[in-house]
């Protein structure tokens, strides 16, 4: 399976806000961690269940769900889940402070059935092997670089995740669905291909972090809109 020029883009822009964010790793990193409470949803699920046959709301009005139900942050993630026998969206909403909440919401009726506390970053109990793993990954794209380079580029990595929580809810609820469209591309590609895409995507990097915040909105807003 090949990717289209289009896809190609898509990983640049999506796959570089979910996974290079300095923000959102410690979420991540805890995604299937965290311990939850009983909850009581409206749609029952065992292992194995087809969640796409399932009747749910919707990504974009869950992460709504996940952005009313605290006081300051945006709905960066979600995705179906069976959390308790239950089939519900686990959503990230990142606050201003670095900090996030868990969010669970029924994928029946939208109700918000778990809102976590502030969780901040300094404070993840995976926090030292999740800083570890990072600081490696970073040690090695800031190989040979000087303070001022690495300030610079630190600048604009941070601009790519400011880009993505600049879009409307509906924008980002559409990236988010696109960005497991192309993992699950990615899963089914050739160990050669998934080389050749990696080189590729290192280059449109390349071309794309240097760009303005605004010049960084557009693209993203332009490939959404190529999406429809």
């Amino acid at each position: 399976m090949r990717w289209s020029a289009k896809i190609t883009i898509a990983a640049v822009l999506v796959i570089g806000i979910f996974s290079i964010s300095i923000v959102t790793v410690p979420a991540f990193a805890e995604w299937g961690k965290f311990s939850y409470p009983q909850i009581q949803g409206t749609i029952p699920v065992s292992s194995g269940d087809d969640f796409g046959q399932k009747d749910t709301i919707v990504l974009a009005v869950a992460m709504a769900v996940g952005e009313n139900s605290v006081s300051d942050g945006k709905a960066v993630y979600g995705k179906l889940a069976n959390v308790n026998g239950f089939l519900v969206y686990k959503v990230i909403v990142i606050a201003d402070n670095h900090a996030y909440h868990k969010i669970l919401v029924d994928a029946g009726n939208g109700e918000a059935l778990y809102v976590s506390d502030v969780i901040k970053k300094e404070k993840s109990s995976h926090k030292k092997f999740s800083d570890k793993k990072h600081g490696e990954k970073m040690k090695n794209h800031f190989k040979g670089m000087s303070d001022e380079q690495i300030a610079e580029k630190k600048r604009q990595f941070k601009e790519m995740g400011e880009a993505y929580k600049s879009l409307s809810l509906q924008d980002r609820a559409s990236l988010v669905i696109h960005f497991m469209q192309m993992k699950l591309q990615w899963d089914l590609m050739s160990d050669d291909e998934k080389a050749q895409k990696r080189t590729d995507m290192k280059q449109m990097f390349k071309e794309y972090l240097p760009l303005t915040l605004e010049e960084k909105k557009q693209k993203l807003q332009a490939y959404i809109q190529s999406l429809n």
